[in-house]
């Protein structure tokens, strides 16, 4: 953040897979900061779900460092024209679905809240007042609106929501 209040950056490139801070965190408050800002996630993470919480939380493309060099080139390229730049399964003419996408019930938050803090599907039933296949199809719909492949990537999704 300090080099950026010293010098103006167009584009940044940035991991979220940083060691010492959470990369999307740190992208929020570049943004917050400088708005115009261009930033590209460049990372080890190829799941789906890191490239939809990198698009909700305003980034302007994402490659995976599995792709071929050309492929970050090629992104770099498009942002440096106003193009965003993102893997097929995010299209950008589907915003508003990705966005709704994450649209959770306040049931759901729940749900997802008490699956982030490692209870069990029976553990959540008692708590919630509701039965085990409830929350059997609480925690599916949460997945698939998420598009978190397990229980560590949907706590991963619950932190961003939480922030």
């Amino acid at each position: 953040m300090a080099s950026l209040s010293e010098q103006q950056f167009a584009l940044v490139v940035l991991d979220i897979g940083l060691p010492q801070v959470d990369g999307l965190q740190l992208m929020r408050r570049m943004l917050r900061h400088y708005p115009n800002l261009i930033v590209l996630i460049y990372t080890a993470q190829e799941e789906e779900v890191y490239a939809r919480l990198a698009f909700n939380a305003g980034a302007s493309g994402f490659v995976s460092k599995g792709r071929p060099m050309p492929q970050l080139i090629a992104a770099i390229d498009g942002l440096s024209q106003g193009e965003r730049s993102f893997p097929d399964f995010i299209n950008l003419c589907q915003q508003e679905e990705v966005e709704e996408s994450l649209a959770l019930t306040p049931k759901e938050l729940q749900v997802i809240g008490l699956l982030s803090q490692g209870l069990s599907n029976v553990q959540i039933a008692e708590m919630l007042n509701i039965s085990n296949k409830t929350v059997s199809t609480h925690k599916n719909t949460i997945l698939r609106k998420t598009g978190a492949k397990n229980l560590f990537e949907l706590a991963a999704v619950y932190k961003e929501l939480q922030q």
